[in-house]
């Protein structure tokens, strides 16, 4: 006799996959530029569900350096090798869930609990690995670390892996800051209010980038070449008071007739595409202990600051493990009580390159330039 699989296992599965589909694209429309192939700044890999494992590996190849051979010169024996590296992404699991008060309760409202519940922890998730890809890109290790509202935004800033900090002679500029640079061109414990985000900053950071060795990789599309700068909403408001803005606005527009990635933008320039987004790592110095690595570790900033994140591609990589439990409804006190929790198996990491610079052997990000601004409320 055949095994027969209820209804209800069958709509979990379902519930599940939409689930993670739905948590993906929406992350997706978040960073705009992710996906499984190089030419995004977080590169997914999902070999994971196909297998067992406890972390999933990735490589970094940076481009080639060689002057080539000219003329009938022999090539055999002159080939350049490839300089390159993997990264290694651990997994972790992530749960949250939803307890309903009962059926009598649920008799009261005229919304269907169980759906609302699902969309909550839908939404839920999605700002978790949203959060989780900034925290990375941009060093963040302080688990005090609050929004605007004063809302610890920080408390799994660790989760699956430890991201890389910034140097802390880097944030003092004493170090090569060959993936840092902030506002004001000082060291953060002397930022001050007035080292605000400009389109001048801007400028220079893709300068940084387009020089950095190994060089960042730009995102190719729509026929050009072009980084991506995520901007904190507070930064954002800065940029938008810059006398240039009406003419990076017009730059985004233009792009955007062909090429949906453009659209909603806010502006474009020196190459770069800027996108604002809530979940840029930001500092309350009075709050979370002056430092976006945490208290008494670091270089202290001065004022508030948002760590706004010029990238590439490969800045960023995430594993995603196969998870048909994704979503689940259970029930308890008699079939009286309904709960749904929600959860997720993976990993993210930003790309470090272990061998940059001049001499190299300094371990530098692949896709990422941290680009530090006084961002007060």
């Amino acid at each position: 006799m055949a095994n027969t699989v209820t209804i209800d296992a069958l709509r979990q599965e379902l519930w599940s996959k939409e689930l993670l589909d739905d948590v993906q694209r929406d992350v997706k429309n978040i960073m705009r530029f992710m996906g499984e192939d190089e030419n995004n700044i977080v590169q997914v890999s999902r070999e994971l569900k196909e297998k067992k494992g406890d972390a999933e590996t990735f490589g970094l190849v940076a481009r080639l350096r060689g002057d080539g051979v000219t003329g009938d010169d022999d090539l055999e024996g002159n080939e350049e090798s490839m300089k390159s590296f993997s990264e290694q992404v651990a997994i972790d699991q992530i749960r949250n869930a939803v307890r309903l008060k009962g059926k009598l309760d649920a008799q009261k409202v005229v919304y269907d609990q169980i759906k609302s519940a699902r969309e909550i922890l839908r939404i839920w998730m999605k700002e978790f690995i949203a959060r989780q890809i900034f925290f990375k890109l941009g060093g963040v290790t302080n688990t005090t670390l609050v929004d605007t509202n004063g809302r610890t935004v920080g408390g799994r800033a660790l989760w699956s892996n430890t991201s890389d900090f910034i140097p802390d002679a880097d944030e003092a500029y004493t170090g090569t800051r060959l993936r840092y640079m902030n506002a004001g061109g000082v060291t953060t414990a002397s930022l001050t209010t007035s080292h605000t985000m400009t389109l001048d900053v801007v400028t220079n950071a893709v300068t940084m980038a387009r020089l950095a060795d190994p060089k960042i990789q730009p995102i190719t599309g729509d026929g050009e070449d072009f980084y991506v700068m995520y901007l904190h909403p507070l930064s954002a408001r800065d940029i938008r008071k810059s006398s240039d803005w009406k003419q990076a606005q017009q730059n985004a527009r233009e792009r955007a007739e062909s090429n949906p990635l453009f659209r909603g933008a806010l502006g474009y320039w020196s190459n770069c595409l800027l996108l604002e987004n809530e979940f840029v790592p930001w500092l309350d110095v009075s709050v979370a202990g002056n430092s976006f690595r945490g208290a008494a570790t670091g270089t202290d900033c001065a004022v508030d600051t948002a760590r706004n994140l010029l990238c590439g591609r490969q800045a960023a990589l995430m594993a995603e493990c196969s998870n048909p439990d994704a979503l689940v409804v259970e029930q308890f006190d008699y079939k009286n009580k309904d709960g749904v929790a929600a959860n997720f198996i993976g990993g993210i990491q930003k790309a470090v390159f272990a061998a940059g610079g001049s001499a190299g052997t300094t371990a530098v990000e692949f896709g990422v330039i941290a680009v530090d601004a006084a961002a007060a409320v």
